[in-house]
């Protein structure tokens, strides 16, 4: 079974009840909605599909946060060619006979000095300061394009200082929370306080079991990476906002040094954008996009976010399918060892160990975890086999969709049962997970945010055991 798993962003091309139906059928393990642009009704209708056709354990939902974002005013498209002059102003409004583009913000507007390099549709279209004045700004295109009213706005290496959470985002945490999603995405995430001010807010709306996934795609994010990581439950790749702040070439490279800090963290690392934006109109993947996700899988990412390609895309289907075949291919190569991780305490030395054994005598691994903790524990130290985690939490057990190598399953277990481990035998047994002859190494955690009961066990039938 595929360990890393697969989360699609989906809008018009996919919000159908066809498509939705398929990607469950291809083992899709998260949905993501980009609040910036989606229409309430509409995602409810949406989710409401997913709950139906997936049930409790359907993929787990996502919502993404706009965030502080900086967009274009009200215009008519205005063609540009590289080399064409136009002019930037502090205005809701501008005029395309004029090339006046209108910049609603006060305080990105007075940030721009010659010589940046300005940055609309996160880089589609690049333009050139030259002359700042006090009521406009002259800007030279640097490529072809067309400008269009409410597309990203950014300064190419500058971040503008604006709120972590806007009123818009306060709406859409709300929203989320009503509708049962599992998962929030902080945009923009440059500290932990900011991943506080969202935990926070979701306490106030009675969401506080709801995850938070930090979005690192500013230069502040990397470099406050290991705090973020610690108050986050779960840290995305932004590739595409990173490009803003750092040179494309370095891109990799920082895309590899957040998975392991992350990793070492004991938490899911989601790596997204373009990973195979080809497909938005080819159906097939170019050789390139090929190599980049599967050197992704090969660096220990937890899952892969499709985006526009999704969303927008001609070909969203066919598109998880090549996915899924990539990974397939990228995972039988990889060496899969917990030696290179090591543990940060005394529950994660337990969970090695656990791994070690698993490992050694080929045993699988069933997992009862309350909160999640103990299967995320594991998962760190990248055991061979499938990691089984049962819970009777159906939000845990959707929320660890996201994790690398765990296939949660529901149970109705109390974790004070000494028969516990007998009891967690015989689901498994009735799952199919374990038959006659099978050896299994079964954990738990009998205290809150813990690992601390192992046995292994042989099992001789119906879920008898076997010291």
């Amino acid at each position: 079974m595929r360990r890393t798993k697969i989360a699609v962003t989906l809008g018009p091309a996919s919000w159908n009840e066809k498509l939705v139906r398929g990607f469950i059928r291809e083992g899709v393990d998260a949905f993501r909605f980009n609040f910036a642009h989606e229409n309430y009704e509409v995602v409810k209708r949406v989710v409401r599909l997913i709950k139906d056709v997936g049930g409790k354990l359907h993929p787990a939902l996502i919502g993404d946060l706009q965030g502080p974002v900086i967009r274009i005013g009200e215009i008519e498209d205005i063609p540009v060619r590289k080399g064409d002059v136009l002019y930037l102003v502090n205005s809701e409004k501008g005029d395309r006979e004029s090339k006046l583009v209108p910049i609603p913000s006060q305080e990105a507007y007075e940030m721009i000095d010659e010589g940046d390099v300005i940055l609309l549709e996160s880089g589609r279209i690049a333009l050139s300061a030259e002359e700042v004045s006090y009521d406009r700004i002259r800007c030279r295109a640097l490529m072809d394009g067309i400008i269009k009213a409410h597309k990203t706005f950014a300064i190419k290496g500058k971040e503008i200082p604006l709120p972590a959470l806007t009123e818009k985002d306060l709406r859409d945490v709300k929203f989320g929370v009503e509708n049962g999603f599992d998962l929030i995405s902080l945009s923009f995430t440059r500290d932990s306080e900011d991943v506080k001010r969202l935990r926070e807010a979701l306490y106030d709306m009675k969401g506080d079991d709801v995850g938070i996934v930090a979005k690192i795609e500013t230069r502040r994010g990397v470099e406050n990476l290991s705090e973020i990581t610690a108050e986050a439950d779960a840290v995305l790749v932004a590739r595409g906002d990173l490009a803003i702040y750092f040179n494309l070439e370095e891109i990799p490279l920082i895309q590899r040094r957040i998975v392991e800090v992350t990793r070492k963290r004991g938490k899911p690392t989601i790596v997204a954008t373009q990973l195979l934006e080809s497909m938005i109109e080819s159906p097939i993947p170019t050789r390139s996009e090929v190599v980049d996700v599967m050197r992704a899988v090969m660096d220990g990412v937890d899952a892969l976010l499709l985006t526009t390609e999704t969303a927008m895309g001609r070909y969203p289907l066919e598109t998880v399918i090549w996915l899924k075949r990539i990974i397939k291919v990228a995972e039988e190569r990889v060496e899969r060892g917990s030696e290179e991780i090591r543990p940060e305490n005394i529950y994660e030395l337990l969970a090695k160990g656990v791994v070690t054994l698993s490992n050694s005598l080929k045993a699988r691994i069933v997992a009862f975890t309350e909160y999640g903790n103990t299967a995320r524990r594991l998962a760190k130290f990248r055991p061979q086999l499938l990691i089984h985690a049962y819970t009777g939490n159906p939000r845990v057990a959707r929320q660890l969709r996201i994790c690398w190598g765990v296939k949660p399953h529901l149970v109705s277990l109390n974790k004070k049962d000494p028969m516990i481990l007998s009891k967690l035998s015989e689901a498994a047994v009735k799952d199919g997970i374990l038959s006659y002859g099978d050896i299994a190494v079964f954990t738990a955690g009998m205290r809150p945010g813990t690992t601390d009961v192992v046995k292994v066990e042989r099992i001789l039938g119906e879920g008898l055991l076997e010291k």
